[in-house]
């Protein structure tokens, strides 16, 4: 009786394949050798090359609910969260982010790939926006807050990538969280002392 090779495994070769080689270079037939099947056995599952990384991605999202990134009423500890999972996803996929963003603009069919993270994103921004209504946050659009918020943890990702010796210490979602209230909190004495 042959050998079933599960879905989770062959998404996991493909987004190891495709970070190694980039979206256009790597082939089916490459994944299918990495995953142990054969290229037709991938299509019959998957479709084409864009499917099969959508579907990689609506997996890993699946990350983000496991979470529990929720609107708690609890802003440092539902931030800090926000941060620990994009520190994590920068951990395990910083490679494939990295090739995703580079590679977009050449290849159309990535912006459909996209769709799952925006979507992430687009419910950060409202975890965001209710701490605004709350009078939490200062009014700003959640995009930049979101930004503001996200956008060091990417940095720090990609410097520790090309300077691995040059940060120091780890990077620490409480201590930025902290940070990022610091600066967008609306009773910034509470987190400037």
């Amino acid at each position: 009786m042959p050998k079933v090779i599960s879905d989770a495994h062959i998404l996991k070769a493909a987004l190891e394949v495709i970070a190694q080689q980039g979206y256009a270079g790597a082939s089916t037939r490459e994944i299918a050798d990495a995953a142990g099947i054969n290229e037709v056995t991938l299509f019959r599952r998957f479709g084409n090359k864009q499917k099969l990384l959508s579907a990689a991605v609506e997996q890993e999202a699946e990350n983000f609910v496991a979470a529990g990134i929720e609107y708690t009423g609890d802003i440092e500890a539902d931030l800090q969260k926000v941060a620990q999972f994009y520190q994590s996803l920068l951990r395990t996929h910083g490679p494939m982010i990295r090739m995703l963003l580079s590679e977009m603009p050449r290849q159309p069919e990535l912006v459909e790939v996209m769709a799952t993270p925006i979507a992430i994103i687009a419910r950060i921004c409202a975890i965001i926006e209710q701490y605004q209504k709350d009078g939490v946050l200062i009014e700003e659009p959640p995009m930049r807050s979101f930004t503001a918020l996200v956008g060091p943890i990417f940095i720090d990702g990609i410097l520790a990538f090309l300077l691995p010796d040059a940060l120091g210490s780890t990077f620490s979602p409480p201590d930025h969280v902290l940070r990022f209230l610091g600066g967008r909190h609306a009773d910034t004495s509470e987190y400037n002392s």
